[in-house]
């Protein structure tokens, strides 16, 4: 369901930061907007058609936010739209947005830990924000987002997956889990390592589960070997 602008970790710049998102017709979710996606946004031709623009940031580093501020400017002073931001702590991405120059008449945000959009175009959208486990220098979320009656759950960057989001998988509860997996392997990671991947997830429940944020130590033939689905970089 989820279509990818990039698929790499901050360091994998080969691949792009990971950002993913869903179009229909001038309707567009936007999930992370690290330092690269604004350049990929521009190659595919993303944003020029775009009416209603909702962007979903998980955390504050700058391969997830590092390319936000150039999304609303453009928004704004070119295309003549503000972005719709969607973000638990309000204060915390207003205070980073004011700090690069993007002040709150340029955008409108969302800011809940449950959230439910009426879109025109995508219809009924919820999402509910889920603190995750990554580094302890800032808050990181996952989501669960539904949407055309599909539930997604997106884990943003985590080095686990909650024990209620993988009974919630085995239940038929998730239609797709996309989750942040690395090929290291190491005591303290802040990404799940593929090892650790396998350990959590039966192989009956892994065609639902879809590997993104990928490092350079991970094989997409091991992933697909193993039963999981490898994010693919759209275009």
């Amino acid at each position: 369901m989820l279509k990818f602008a990039g698929i790499g970790s901050a360091f994998n710049t080969q691949l792009g930061n990971t950002s993913a998102f869903v179009k229909k017709e001038n309707s567009l979710i936007l999930i992370d907007c690290g330092g690269t996606v604004f350049h990929r946004l521009q190659e595919l031709k993303l944003l020029d058609t775009i009416k209603n623009l909702y962007i979903i940031i998980t955390h504050m580093h700058p391969d997830h936010v590092g390319s936000l501020g150039e999304v609303i400017l453009y928004n704004y002073y070119i295309l003549k739209n503000k972005v719709n931001l969607i973000y638990p702590n309000k204060e915390h991405i207003v205070q980073f947005l004011r700090s690069i120059g993007v002040v709150k008449d340029m955008y409108h945000i969302i800011s809940s830990n449950e959230i439910k959009i009426q879109d025109e175009n995508l219809g009924k959208l919820s999402i509910e924000y889920i603190p995750v486990s990554h580094v302890d220098t800032i808050e990181t979320y996952g989501f669960m987002m539904q949407l055309d009656t599909k539930t997604i759950y997106y884990s943003g960057d985590s080095n686990t997956i909650d024990l209620q989001i993988l009974n919630k998988l085995e239940k038929g509860e998730i239609d797709s889990l996309y989750q942040d997996t690395c090929g290291l392997d190491y005591e303290g990671n802040p990404h799940l390592s593929f090892n650790k991947l396998k350990e959590l997830i039966r192989k009956q429940y892994r065609d639902r589960v879809y590997c993104m944020h990928f490092d350079k130590h991970l094989d997409r033939a091991e992933i697909m070997n193993e039963g999981f689905n490898a994010a693919e970089i759209y275009g």
